[in-house]
C-alpha cells in the first residue's frame, strides 16, 4: 500500500501453467478488526474506460491500483501507524475475469493479508 499516492499493488499468483489470464474489474473492500481501511473500484464501469491487465503463469505484481482510503476511520488509523512496516488485514473482492472470450466475476475473501505499508 502506498498511502500518499494512494495505491496498492498485489503480488498474485496464477492457477494456470500455460495460460495468461486478465482483470479487468475489481470492486474491494480492506479492513483492519471489522472496519474499512479502503476500498478499490477498478475497470470500465468504474472509469468509463476499457482497462485490463495480465497475469501470466507463476507470480505476477499489479499495476498501481487507486484506492479510496476510509479517512477517519479506526482502520485508516491503524495504516498511518504501520507506516514502513506490515498491517494483517481482511480483504473482500469481485474480480472480473477473462481468459479469451470467457468472462466471469469471481467472489475473494482473504484475511490475514500481510499489507506493506509504504510512503
Amino acid at each position: 500500500m502506498h498511502l500518499f499516492s494512494s495505491t496498492a499493488t498485489f503480488t498474485l499468483l496464477s492457477p494456470f501453467d500455460h495460460t495468461t489470464l486478465n482483470i479487468n474489474h475489481i470492486n474491494a473492500t480492506a479492513f483492519y478488526k471489522e472496519e474499512p481501511v479502503g476500498h478499490i473500484h477498478y475497470g470500465a464501469e468504474f472509469s468509463g474506460m476499457p482497462e485490463e491487465f495480465p497475469v501470466p503463469p507463476g507470480l505476477s505484481q499489479t499495476p498501481r491500483l487507486p484506492v479510496d482510503w476510509s479517512l477517519g476511520s479506526v482502520g485508516y488509523d491503524a495504516i498511518k501507524k504501520a507506516l514502513g512496516g506490515t498491517l494483517k488485514l481482511r480483504a473482500e473482492a469481485i474480480v472480473g475475469v477473462k481468459i479469451g472470450e470467457w468472462r466471469e466475476r469471481v467472489w475473494f475473501k482473504g484475511r490475514a493479508i500481510g499489507a506493506k505499508v509504504r510512503v
